[in-house]
């Protein structure tokens, strides 16, 4: 029960720090940092894929609403709650984990990185070409996706290095 209060604080938080801080962040019209898909990496690794569409389905509809972008925010987050599922069975195909909390502490910073970088790069780059409406503009959409996920990810680290102490 402690956990679902504890996921259900850091869903409302996320989703209002993205719409009234982050959402606002507008560095010459390429930065941006999206930092509700923290929620989704912090999901513990047993969490089932169709729950976790479900609760990226509500948020990306509310960041979708905050922002006034037709439904771009839920296509990638769920797009990332869906791949998710499959990335952990990648990095850890045995499961060593059970239901433990992805994050550096119990992964390690290089194992760690390696979970949530491609995640965030992944939907980072629905996120844009969705924006963009075409692949015209793809090197622009590529390197935007790029940058804001290494942003993302600073933001990310940051947290988890504020939570350990």
């Amino acid at each position: 029960m402690d956990r679902v209060i504890r996921y259900t604080v850091m869903f409302i938080v996320l989703v209002l720090l993205q719409a009234v801080l982050f959402g606002n962040i507008d560095y010459f019209g390429f930065i941006c940092p999206y930092v509700y898909v923290l929620f989704f990496i912090a999901l513990p690794i047993g969490f089932n894929c169709y729950g976790a569409m479900g609760l990226a389905f509500l948020m990306g509809l509310l960041i979708d609403i905050f922002s006034c972008t037709p439904g771009v925010h839920i296509a990638s987050t769920v797009l990332l709650a869906f791949v998710r599922d499959y990335w952990i069975k990648v990095i850890l195909p045995h499961n060593e984990l059970g239901s433990v909390e992805p994050s550096m502490s119990n992964l390690g910073f290089g194992n760690f990185i390696k979970y949530s970088l491609p995640l965030v790069l992944a939907h980072h780059l629905i996120l844009f070409f969705a924006e963009s409406w075409s692949f015209t503009d793809a090197w622009f959409a590529i390197v935007k996706a790029v940058v804001n996920a290494v942003i993302t990810m600073m933001l990310i680290l940051s947290y988890y290095l504020i939570k350990r102490k």
